[in-house]
């Protein structure tokens, strides 16, 4: 028969409270006079405890697939839920609203409800993203942050537009913390939720980097949306109409500058190249589109395409000359057969 040496049993206590210890990264604690501890992450699962206010509890890690709102006295809180174990080993869920982390963590929340709405992955991308945003020094380092931010906006919205419905109306205010340089804008309940550059803040963003191409790139988003230098559907070149309808802007020079300042930033160099390139496609559809409607007479529409087959952009490749000297042709038919 083996006798067990007692001298070890010291060792094993002290692994195994290693093992189970909490850690700042992993601690909370109840910041409310009293929450539910639930068995699932939803108010009509069954409560399993009654959590008093001060006690601590451990984040498993694991978050509800939706966010609740609850009323509490007069306000109304949209909060996600956050599996979590008491110190008695009782695991269960939690609103995120009732917790706070240990570690005072200032964008706790946001990270648990990016987390919520886009996974673990898409919420790590965000959080490395931010973090690097305050280190850029290079234009080149800017592109990359520039492109990484755009891609990263993207696949959120259109996660956010295949969500099935959570029983409320979500509000997404919140989203104006994801990223550095962008706002969060309500267009509508059927448009949902919009995040857009805030071009004021990469302008001053790319003046400290290293090089003229991020700033030459930046000064032709401003003179694109120079009314308030927001990101919109409506660019320096389109009169807005009802139901989001727009008119074309051609006849007032705002076409011809473009392509020039377009030039001029190409000229810097071509790291920003494809974003130009598609910023070029924009305003040549303005003016062929076929169901195109102009807001300006047609004397100045004429008037700007003959400045612009004059100026010959260099950024416009033959084809493109050739199509606006036929589009001004066509327009002068049109209005001297009285059908424009």
């Amino acid at each position: 028969m083996q006798h067990f040496d007692w001298k070890i049993l010291p060792l094993l206590f002290l692994l195994f409270s290693c093992n189970n210890k909490q850690t700042p990264e992993n601690q909370l604690f109840v910041y409310v006079d009293q929450a539910s501890l639930r068995s699932e992450p939803s108010e009509k699962s069954p409560e399993l405890l009654s959590l008093r206010k001060g006690q601590t509890l451990t984040d498993l890690g694991e978050l509800g697939p939706s966010e609740t709102q609850i009323a509490v006295g007069s306000e109304v809180f949209q909060t996600p839920w956050i599996k979590v174990q008491t110190g008695e080993h009782q695991a269960g869920w939690v609103l995120a609203w009732a917790l706070r982390p240990a570690n005072d963590k200032e964008d706790w929340l946001l990270e648990k409800r990016l987390a919520c709405y886009f996974g673990k992955a898409l919420a790590a991308r965000r959080n490395s993203v931010v973090q690097n945003f305050s280190t850029l020094e290079t234009e080149a380092q800017f592109a990359e942050m520039w492109r990484a931010t755009v891609a990263l906006r993207d696949t959120f919205l259109y996660l956010l537009s295949r969500r099935p419905e959570s029983g409320f109306q979500p509000e997404f205010n919140w989203l104006n913390e994801a990223f550095p340089g962008y706002l969060f804008q309500k267009v509508g309940a059927e448009e949902g939720p919009m995040l857009v550059a805030d071009f004021r803040v990469w302008h001053q963003k790319s003046l400290i980097t290293k090089g003229l191409q991020d700033d030459a790139f930046l000064q032709t988003c401003l003179a694109v949306f120079q009314t308030d230098s927001i990101e919109s559907i409506y660019p320096v070149w389109k009169f807005p109409l009802p139901d989001a309808a727009s008119a074309s802007q051609l006849g007032l020079g705002y076409h011809l500058n473009l392509l020039l300042q377009i030039d001029r930033a190409m000229k810097s160099g071509s790291l920003f190249a494809p974003e130009l390139e598609g910023l070029k496609e924009q305003i040549l559809e303005d003016i062929f589109g076929k169901t195109q409607r102009y807001w300006q007479p047609q004397e100045k529409i004429l008037a700007e395409l003959e400045q612009i087959i004059m100026e010959q952009p260099k950024c416009l490749n033959a084809q493109e000359q050739e199509a606006l000297v036929i589009r001004k042709k066509c327009l002068k038919t049109l209005l001297g057969m009285g059908l424009w």
